[in-house]
């Protein structure tokens, strides 16, 4: 009986990577752009192997290329071996009026604002359709409740994300709420455009914004915008903590000193004297 032959094997085709090729003959250039690009995307950090293969690229080259990230303060890896988006990087994305960057400016803000309330005092601007924490100063409560920087936090769930879409102009407002998903994390969270829109109008009214539990239960949070010199809101400053706390009736005291903090920041930006 005549041996059959066995089917040829096809040669085996790799995965494309979805790193994007700037066509200028930089590709380590690029896959480090890529490696930042996919952190960007993911607050809670990827290890080494995860964002290997997210990229498809080697665990070696992603060794060397966070290794230096992390030299440069571009990325910072916790306890648990995860990356993610360190202060450098996020010093690269934050506004600079008259050569002020924002956080420089609403530091002394934040921490009077710490100061007065005991509570975590948080720095954030509008990133697409989401926030993201530029900066935090920690309280001095005990029990201390903050969010680290670069985390990106939903906008119709947050007080400062309600902050900064109330004071928005009309046109980019609606672009962003447009790329919203209205995600409702709890059966109070706000989960469509007109009930959205309704709540914005009163922050406009009453110049501050609250976040009772909307994203995370039993975590509140009272904001007040940042102006730039047309009056719209750039940035947002908030205080954060547990609800037993930051109670609604606490927060409804406290809305002053929020708001005060947010003109003190304002104030810095335009180059004034900063008065508490």
């Amino acid at each position: 009986m005549p041996a059959t032959r066995s089917p040829r094997r096809q040669p085996r085709t790799k995965p494309k990577a979805p790193v994007l090729d700037s066509g200028f003959s930089t590709p380590s250039l690029d896959r480090a752009l890529a490696v930042l690009h996919c952190l960007g995307g993911h607050p809670q950090g990827l290890t080494l192997s995860e964002i290997a293969e997210s990229l498809k690229l080697s665990v070696n080259f992603v060794y060397r290329v966070t290794q230096s990230l992390v030299s440069h303060g571009y990325l910072v890896r916790d306890a648990e071996k995860r990356f993610s988006v360190g202060s450098a990087m996020l010093k690269l994305c934050q506004p600079v009026i008259d050569d002020v960057p924002l956080t420089e400016a609403a530091l002394p803000a934040m921490r009077w604002l710490s100061d007065q309330t005991g509570e975590a005092a948080h720095l954030g601007i509008l990133s697409g359709s989401e926030g993201i924490v530029l900066e935090r100063v920690i309280g001095r409560a005990m029990i201390k409740f903050y969010v680290e920087r670069g985390t990106r936090f939903p906008l119709h769930s947050s007080g400062p994300g309600k902050a900064m879409l109330a004071f928005t102009p009309e046109a980019e407002r609606d672009e962003i709420i447009a790329g919203m998903k209205f995600e409702r994390f709890q059966p109070w969270t706000i989960s469509n455009r007109k009930d959205f829109l309704q709540c914005l109008d009163e922050v406009r009214r009453n110049g501050f914004a609250v976040d009772v539990g909307e994203h995370l239960e039993g975590h509140h949070c009272l904001a007040a915008p940042i102006f730039d010199a047309e009056g719209n809101a750039m940035a947002s400053l908030w205080i954060t903590g547990p609800s037993q706390r930051l109670s609604e009736e606490r927060m409804t005291k406290l809305a002053a000193v929020v708001k005060k903090a947010g003109a003190m920041a304002t104030t810095a930006l335009r180059g004034g004297a900063l008065a508490a």
